[in-house]
Parts: C-alpha cells; sequence; structure tokens
C-alpha cells in the first residue's frame, strides 16, 4: 500500500460548493476524519479553521448543510471545530459515492481558494480511479507517493474497559449514525445499566478520545 497526496486547482464547479467561505476564511487544515459515510452522504471531521485578519468563528460563511457542531480550541485566528457536513441533492449525492473507493482518506489536508491538497492509503488500482474521478473538481497539478505509515498504538486504550465497552456497544447499536438507530434510553436497557451511567460513560469517553487527538494542539 502506498499514500498519495494530491494537489488540486480548484475549479468553478468546487469554488461554487465552497460559496462565500473564503470571503472571511484564510485556509483550512484537516486534522482527523472521524466518520466518512459515502452511503449517506455524511462527513464528520476535525479541523483546523484558519480565518482572515479582522473576524472570527462567528464570521465563517458554511456552505449549505456545514455546521460546525463545537470549537474545541481557539488560538489567535485559528479555530479548531468539530466540523459536520450532510451532503443533499442529486448530483452531490452522486459525485460523493464516487468516491466510495476500496482507499482510507487521510491526512494531509489542506483548502483555499486557490489549491485542495488531500490524501489517501491504498493500491495503485483504486488510487489512479481516485486521481481521474477528482478531475470532476478541478485540474490536478501534482501526485506524490510515499510509504504508508501504521504504527499499533490504538486511540481507544485511552479508555478506561468500562468506558470502551460502552462506546462500543452504541457504535454498534446505531447510537452514531444519522438519524440514530438507539437514543441513550434504549442503549442503557441494552446494556443494563441506568441511562445516567450510559450518558456519563459516553460523555466521558468522547472527552477522553478529543483530548488525546487534539493533544497539542
Amino acid at each position: 500500500m502506498r499514500k498519495a497526496i494530491i494537489e488540486v486547482t480548484p475549479n468553478r464547479l468546487t469554488r461554487s460548493m465552497w460559496g462565500d467561505l473564503f470571503d472571511t476564511v484564510d485556509h483550512l487544515e484537516g486534522r482527523e476524519i472521524l466518520q466518512l459515510n459515502f452511503e449517506r452522504g455524511i462527513k464528520l471531521v476535525i479541523v483546523d479553521i484558519f480565518m482572515k485578519e479582522g473576524y472570527t468563528i462567528d464570521d465563517v460563511k458554511l456552505p449549505k448543510r456545514v455546521e460546525v457542531l463545537n470549537v474545541l480550541k481557539s488560538d489567535r485566528s485559528r479555530y479548531t471545530v468539530l466540523l459536520k457536513a450532510k451532503i443533499k441533492g442529486q448530483f452531490l449525492e452522486r459525485l460523493m459515492k464516487l468516491f466510495d473507493l476500496d482507499l482510507i482518506y487521510d491526512m494531509p489536508y489542506y483548502a483555499d481558494p486557490g489549491v485542495i491538497r488531500m490524501s489517501c492509503i491504498g493500491e495503485g488500482e483504486p488510487i489512479r480511479k481516485l486521481v481521474g474521478l477528482i478531475g470532476i473538481l478541478g485540474n490536478v497539478e501534482k501526485v506524490s507517493f510515499t510509504g504508508a505509515a501504521f504504527t499499533e498504538f490504538n486511540i481507544l486504550n485511552v479508555l478506561t474497559d468500562k468506558q470502551k465497552e460502552i462506546l462500543l456497544a452504541a457504535k454498534k447499536n446505531g447510537y452514531y449514525e444519522y438519524p440514530r438507530k438507539v437514543n441513550t434510553q434504549q442503549l442503557s436497557e441494552k446494556l443494563g445499566i441506568s441511562k445516567a451511567t450510559t450518558v456519563e460513560h459516553l460523555r466521558k469517553a468522547e472527552m477522553r478520545l478529543m483530548n488525546s487527538m487534539l493533544e497539542g494542539y
């Protein structure tokens, strides 16, 4: 497997999808992909938003159906945010499903009005297909390859055994899907514990994961 970093000059279609985002934003840098559901058109990511001088996160003009769920950290012009995008509309839904390839979408990710850099890990044929598809979004200027590096680190190791058990049960039962398949009451009944205990463990687990992923930012 190889890691590919693809650099694209965005075309008119891509700029139209951005809307007025870069009126107040200088550039975006991706930090973590938490969910990427091509079938439902849902994307949940942690992103650094770098604002232009004189603007704050309150001035961001996000595209339709994109929302900041939480501001995790702010440092002068940089805001680390939890961002959710819900793709709707026949054209955009079909476009997103085209990118459902046998690839791992990865970091780094960067975007400003003049360039997009995105990364993926996979074999040669899926990467070639991705490069071809990206031509829909703009002109591919450069594709560079590196070895795909993996470590034995498991982010779930920051959780207690109970937190891990409840978090994994929540995922398995559809608590984190959209719309949710179970609520906290139904999840607690499946686990055989109280709703208050379930909520407490989930919140603590989510906070530990966020702190671990954003350590140093």
